[in-house]
């Protein structure tokens, strides 16, 4: 029979962001025992005592915090923000290739514009500033939409060579925007550049938080 502490643990893991507070000490132990109760005692099909919910809390809260571990906080040395964003996502096709590389060489003597191309298994997205749309068109001419998004802001973070080994860079700045409810639609990243693509309204926010 599952225990009570496997479902903690169990939570904890589906609640990332409370994890996050149980390791910064930021948790109210009782209280939050009082609101999953309900919860567990589904689970269990019996009543427990809210205490024994809260010793289990605190007991996964010594194990988090005793694997927490301190590393380098990785800071952008260069913060770009662009507007006028639209992303192209077409279906995978024999032709596809052809088109992104006639894109790519058709926008390759402009560098003052933003591009962007990521394959994935069952289709290609194409990330541009407005002022390649047209070339698009022509390029893609023969390729199927699948979903079109515009209004959309990039900001990108050149950031230090070693921040491949430092574990959770991305998740740094990704949890900023997610604590405050920003949506990222979609995300490019190179060797130094971190880039995320958001709604035009909400990039002020976003570059604010970003840049703290």
């Amino acid at each position: 029979m599952i225990t009570i502490g496997e479902l903690v643990t169990q939570y904890l893991k589906n609640h990332p962001f409370v994890a996050q507070a149980i390791e910064d000490d930021l948790i109210n132990y009782s209280s939050l025992a009082r609101q999953i109760k309900p919860q567990f005692e589904k689970e269990l099909m019996k009543r427990i005592e809210v205490s024994a919910v809260g010793m289990a809390l605190r007991r996964a809260a010594r194990q988090i915090q005793k694997k927490k571990t301190s590393f380098p906080i990785i800071h952008p040395e260069e913060i770009i923000v662009r507007s006028g964003i639209v992303e192209y996502t077409f279906e995978k096709s024999e032709t596809i290739s052809g088109a992104v590389a006639a894109f790519l060489h058709a926008t390759a003597a402009e560098k003052k514009y933003f591009s962007a191309v990521t394959e994935g298994v069952f289709e290609v997205a194409v990330i541009m500033s407005k002022q390649y749309e047209h070339i698009a068109k022509i390029c893609f001419k023969k390729e199927k939409v699948t979903a079109l998004q515009d209004s959309i802001s990039a900001i990108t973070l050149r950031l230090p060579t070693n921040n491949v080994v430092v574990p959770g860079v991305y998740h740094r700045f990704l949890q900023k925007l997610a604590w405050e409810n920003i949506n990222v639609i979609d995300i490019v990243s190179t060797l130094t550049e971190f880039t995320v693509l958001l709604s035009e309204k909400e990039v002020d926010r976003a570059f604010t938080l970003l840049k703290e």
